[in-house]
């Protein structure tokens, strides 16, 4: 069961990575990812936070080059990128690789400055990654450890990090991508 889970999850992390569905995840996937936010929740205005969110996907491909072998052309493949990463998931390496992204995301999702998300702001970077509204929704509940009404990113790195690490099929982090 633990592998299953595991292999499930980074199958739907590729998919997600895989912008133009070749098969592959490479630079231009983090590139194309970026740009999809970015225009998705209309913050180009604030370049800030456009660059953070740029030079955090640079750093997650950095860092998941580290992790998973690439082919002649520098890319990752769907069975290298679930097979390595479903082996043994290191938390060390896994929180240094995702940490800035989920930083720069919440930063770029967090329209009114205050350092959380609200289900509106969530939503709305989340329907710029393509998942619709409901399951956004569904997902920032279930992220919402205390029931405040308000993600922390010590709440969004839990997640994250459950997604990447946990055998556990309930934990929350499983959601924190969409449905599995």
């Amino acid at each position: 069961m633990t592998a299953d889970l595991l292999r499930r999850k980074f199958q739907h992390r590729f998919d997600l990575l895989d912008t133009d569905g070749d098969g592959y995840i490479c630079e231009r996937d983090f590139t194309s990812l970026a740009d999809q936010v970015i225009a998705g929740t209309g913050e180009g205005a604030d370049a800030r936070k456009v660059r953070a969110l740029r030079d955090s996907k640079a750093h997650y491909w950095t860092s998941l080059r580290r992790l998973v072998t690439t082919d002649d052309s520098g890319r990752i493949s769907r069975e290298a990128f679930v097979t390595e990463l479903t082996r043994s998931p290191d938390p060390k390496q896994i929180s240094a690789m995702v940490r800035p992204s989920v930083e720069a995301d919440l930063a770029l999702a967090d329209t009114n400055d205050d350092g959380v998300v609200d289900v509106g702001e969530f939503t709305r970077l989340y329907r710029a990654l393509g998942v619709p509204q409901p399951q956004a929704e569904e997902t920032f509940r279930t992220l919402d450890r205390d029931g405040d009404g308000e993600l922390t990113l010590d709440e969004w790195l839990t997640a994250a990090m459950e997604f990447f690490t946990s055998a556990d099929p309930k934990a929350p982090g499983n959601k924190i991508l969409g449905h599995v």
